[in-house]
């Protein structure tokens, strides 16, 4: 669960400091429209975040993950696939809405795998988990150095059709 989590913050993080740049320097976009690019991401991510609970107790944490994940593959690899800057926002829109879900999810998971320690797995998932948060910037940053930031940008793409094939993790554990 803690690699799920560590995969879904590569990609908030990586959304949080190369969204704006890959907008401006790569697409040719107006500052103010490659900044609205992140404003974009957040509020899909934010409205997601707001949804989630229900969406969870509607389709099951692995297929709200397993789904959640190929929209987040999908969104950020149209992305990167086009040159129009307005298809361009509307996939970091859904690489927003589908990473939305996921670390909370994994969370929650965590939590009722063993509710008799739910907060030392919680603990355990989110310490693993916010390492992408704080490494992921620096991953793509690094990897752009050496083959370019929209490649490096595919990284997070592969990481969210990982999180989708890696969604039975949240599947709860059978009590004997």
């Amino acid at each position: 669960m803690g690699i799920v989590a560590f995969a879904g913050l590569v990609g908030e993080g990586a959304a949080n400091d190369w969204t704006a740049v890959y907008l401006f320097q790569h697409l040719g976009a107006p500052q103010a429209v490659a900044a609205a690019g992140f404003a974009v991401f957040s509020t899909t991510m934010t409205i997601g975040r707001f949804a989630g609970d229900h969406l969870a107790q509607r389709f099951g944490p692995v297929r709200l993950v397993r789904y959640c994940g190929l929209i987040a593959a999908i969104g950020l690899g149209t992305t990167l696939l086009t040159s129009q800057i307005p298809i361009a926002l509307a996939g970091f829109a859904l690489f927003g809405c589908g990473l939305s879900t996921i670390v909370p999810q994994v969370f929650s998971a965590a939590g009722n795998h063993d509710p008799a320690r739910a907060g030392q797995a919680i603990a355990q998932v989110a310490t693993v988990g916010y390492a992408g948060l704080l490494a992921g910037p620096a991953i793509i940053g690094g990897a752009a150095e050496l083959i370019g930031l929209p490649a490096a940008l595919g990284i997070p793409v592969l990481l969210a059709l990982f999180m989708a094939a890696s969604a039975g993790a949240l599947r709860p554990r059978k009590t004997p």
